[in-house]
């Protein structure tokens, strides 16, 4: 009798072991998604170093003129390798034209209670002072890491030489509007010229200036 025990024992242990591979044919299953999410950027103008870090407090100097009883012309450029003026348009753009200008904030030149103004075309610019702009004599590059096809300079123009009048800016660059979705570039060696009216006192001067992207 207590060999027949030890045999149901054994047929029982089997069957259990038999049976766990079809349970696992009641398995069920469920799919879900993730989701992710880019927002699109504005578009920016900047003035950023070679490394792309802004600039704190950007300047550009002009040459040193010696006083004169006549109208002279100091020159310059605006944008080097360590202070490049940039346009970045994200895709928030897409389809828009842009443009990127400069204007004087002054009101004028100023040195303490001495000034003279960038915008005034009386007299050629030599009776009260006017500046001119060439962002064609300077170089647009499009950065290095823009490589997406939507990253061109087709639909993208250096503005033309231009003087500063009653405070209407001056075009840097432009876009049409078929403009690339995405860029990021920048311009450097902007031509400055600056007339300056005879008899105007020895100082260093100084004229705040404004650099703006906009969409349209």
């Amino acid at each position: 009798m207590q060999k027949i025990t030890k045999i149901v024992s054994l047929a029982v242990a089997v069957f259990a072991i038999a049976i766990v591979p079809a349970t696992a044919t009641f398995a069920q299953s469920a799919t879900t998604d993730v989701t992710q999410t880019i927002n699109a950027g504005s578009l920016t103008a900047a003035v950023l170093d070679a490394s792309r870090v802004p600039v704190g407090s950007p300047s550009f100097a002009m040459t040193a003129t010696g006083f004169s009883f006549d109208c002279q012309t100091a020159t310059g450029t605006m944008g080097s390798g360590t202070q490049r003026i940039y346009i970045v348009n994200p895709s928030a753009t897409s389809g828009q034209s842009w443009t990127l200008t400069i204007n004087g904030t002054g009101p004028q030149w100023t040195d303490g209670g001495d000034s003279y103004d960038f915008d005034d075309p009386t007299g050629s610019g030599c009776t009260n002072g006017q500046l001119t702009l060439d962002p064609s004599s300077g170089t647009a590059t499009l950065t290095d890491d823009c490589t997406s096809t939507e990253c061109t300079t087709a639909t993208v123009t250096q503005g033309s030489a231009d003087a500063l009048d009653s405070g209407t800016p001056v075009t840097l660059l432009s876009a049409a509007t078929d403009a690339a979705t995405v860029y990021r570039g920048y311009l450097t060696g902007i031509g400055l010229s600056q007339e300056i009216p005879g008899e105007t006192p020895a100082g260093n001067y100084t004229l705040p200036m404004t650099i703006t992207a906009t969409a349209s």
